[in-house]
């Protein structure tokens, strides 16, 4: 004869690992607040002057190139340093030219290519070629030269650009 036997207690529910994963860090969540708004706070003012560097940029791309002249094969580089909050830039970009340095050189002294200020041509303006062991520019053999152009100014910070300390 059997004995009856009561039937099986259910099961207690299991919590699951992503629901105390998620509640660990629901809790954390307040505390790292804090810590990226101060982030942003830090990082505002780089991200506005790179914005202004990026539209001088562009009105230099904008700008007429000399006859025989088109931009290289890099994109335009920029540079940002300072002191005692005083901001530096260099905007470096190159040409493949069939003109004289000089001319190019004399193209971009003379352009008025509104800064990050506002201000038009206050910056200086250099021109760098490549050359050899013996002196000679590397690719003499053609008719078209690289040229390097780099544009230096100050600008004035906004806010408190930690690149310019």
């Amino acid at each position: 004869m059997s004995i009856p036997r009561d039937p099986p207690a259910p099961a207690a529910p299991q919590k699951s690992r992503i629901s105390r994963l998620a509640r660990r860090s629901g809790c954390l969540a307040p505390l790292l607040v804090p810590f990226l708004l101060l982030a942003v706070i830090v990082m505002a003012p780089v991200w506005i002057n790179d914005h202004r560097l990026a539209r001088m940029v562009d009105r230099i791309q904008a700008n007429p190139l000399p006859s025989g002249t088109v931009f290289g094969y890099f994109d335009p580089q920029v540079e940002v340093s300072g002191d005692s909050g005083d901001c530096w830039y260099t905007i470096r970009f190159q040409l493949s030219t069939e003109r004289p340095v000089q001319e190019v050189l004399n193209h971009y002294r003379q352009a008025k290519i509104e800064d990050p200020d506002g201000e038009l041509g206050d910056y200086e303006v250099e021109a760098w070629i490549s050359f050899d062991e013996p002196g000679t520019p590397v690719d003499g053999s053609s008719a078209t030269h690289s040229v390097i152009i780099d544009l230096d100014g100050m600008y004035d910070g906004t806010g408190m650009d930690m690149r310019c300390y």
